[in-house]
């Protein structure tokens, strides 16, 4: 029976301030931080629509109470990570990291951040989409059960994201015989991925940030959403990302903007196409979908 429902998912990845680890991109204060995480969730709220936070451990000890906050008006507080940040102390990517210190890493970070909030996260994503296949099944054995671990169409070896081939929307990824990761990509342009590109490049996708996605955004979608509908893809999905670095709380700043018409563009492709518009946290739609 086909799924007309369109899972859409808001996510943030909630980096620590430049003072303490530049190599992030992080926020340039902590009150900048605080006010691009709180704009945004309220941003969406405001549309009924839910967010996913992939918070940097040392962020979310720096604004504990924020996210705490945040957590409790229903954002998903989920675990991001950068070997690179000043307090771990690596000079590599996640995905360019041997196994065992994958899963150090991850479970530290874990920890971390359930020491904040008081709830073990379950969703994931690295910085850079950095990742291998060896991450997925430590991820599962750690406890996390969704993410947005990958980006279809991303070919860059120097930081550990070789995606290149990989499935564009929503899968299960096998990480054990009786365990499944629900893996959630952001949403990215279809012409864009394939093994015909070769490194490094990277797809344009829904990331309000990047350049021009007031103008190719909204193709973007409606080509993504029309794929998923002609070919009855088993979970229909969007996934857009951010970064704690803009001023989500003004509605004159551009990158508002851009999410204002990022969301519109999602509920009229949503409305041409006769779907049913569910908006979720990575959380909420394993929960949805999980057999």
């Amino acid at each position: 029976m086909t799924d007309n429902r369109l899972f859409v998912t808001w996510t943030m990845d909630c980096e620590t301030v430049q003072e303490e680890s530049p190599v992030s991109g992080g926020a340039e204060s902590w009150a900048m931080a605080e006010r691009s995480m709180r704009g945004y969730v309220q941003a969406l709220g405001a549309r009924r629509h839910r967010a996913t936070l992939f918070l940097i451990p040392r962020l979310a000890e720096g604004l504990p109470e924020v996210v705490r906050e945040l957590g409790a008006a229903g954002a998903d507080l989920g675990l991001h990570m950068h070997p690179q940040t000043t307090d771990l102390g690596y000079d590599r990517h996640l995905g360019q990291l041997p196994a065992a210190t994958q899963r150090e890493l991850l479970a530290q970070g874990q920890e971390r951040v359930a020491a904040v909030t008081g709830q073990v996260p379950t969703s994931y994503r690295s910085g850079c989409f950095s990742a291998t296949w060896e991450t997925f099944p430590i991820l599962l054995d750690l406890g996390f059960t969704q993410g947005s671990v990958m980006l279809p169409g991303r070919n860059s070896p120097s930081v550990g994201a070789v995606w290149a081939n990989e499935v564009p929307f929503a899968h299960w990824r096998q990480g054990r015989p009786d365990q499944r990761f629900l893996d959630m990509p952001t949403a990215a342009a279809l012409g864009e991925v394939g093994p015909h590109r070769e490194a490094p490049c990277d797809p344009r996708h829904l990331r309000l940030e990047l350049g021009g996605i007031a103008d190719w955004g909204p193709e973007l979608i409606h080509d993504y959403v029309r794929w998923q509908v002609e070919h009855d893809w088993w979970l229909k999905s969007v996934v857009v990302m951010t970064h704690d670095t803009r001023r989500y709380d003004d509605p004159a700043d551009r990158f508002r903007q851009n999410l204002e018409l990022i969301a519109d563009a999602i509920e009229a492709t949503a409305s041409e196409l006769g779907l049913e518009l569910v908006p979720a946290t990575l959380a909420e739609v394993r929960t949805a979908v999980e057999p």
